[in-house]
């Protein structure tokens, strides 16, 4: 797989066809996400959820190149957002990914193979950095 530069990781969800939102959020852990029509009706996200902050790019780009989470960056940049400020909070940075990887909540759709490939490759490289 090849990675992009750093510069090439600045998405921004309007340019990525078929992006969901999604509400991965450790404090709202089991509460449903809101459900709206599509539309006008619907609120505007917060602008760290339709893309990433200057802290997840620099996150991003202190990672070694094979952990860089790309693709989830582009699909899920609030995801990328957490987890930068979450890194090196391990105890955080745990629960942020059982809530990702493990929930129970029916309204959840699930992560692209890739996104899911990205983020259990973070995990391990949380858990356990000089094994990498």
């Amino acid at each position: 797989m090849t990675r992009s530069t750093f510069e090439d990781s600045r998405f921004q969800h309007s340019s990525v066809p078929g992006w969901q939102p999604t509400t991965p959020d450790v404090a709202g852990a089991g509460v449903p996400a809101p459900s709206y029509p599509p539309g006008p009706q619907r609120p505007a996200r917060a602008p760290q959820r339709r893309s990433l902050t200057d802290e997840a790019h620099v996150w991003l780009a202190r990672l070694p190149p094979r952990f860089q989470p790309f693709a989830t960056a582009r699909r899920h940049p609030h995801i990328v957002n957490r987890m930068a400020e979450l890194w090196g909070q391990s105890e955080a940075l745990s629960a942020y990914f059982a809530d990702l990887l493990l929930s129970g909540r029916e309204d959840r759709q699930g992560f692209s193979f890739d996104v899911l490939t990205e983020l259990f490759d973070l995990q391990s490289q949380a858990q356990n950095p000089k094994a990498h």
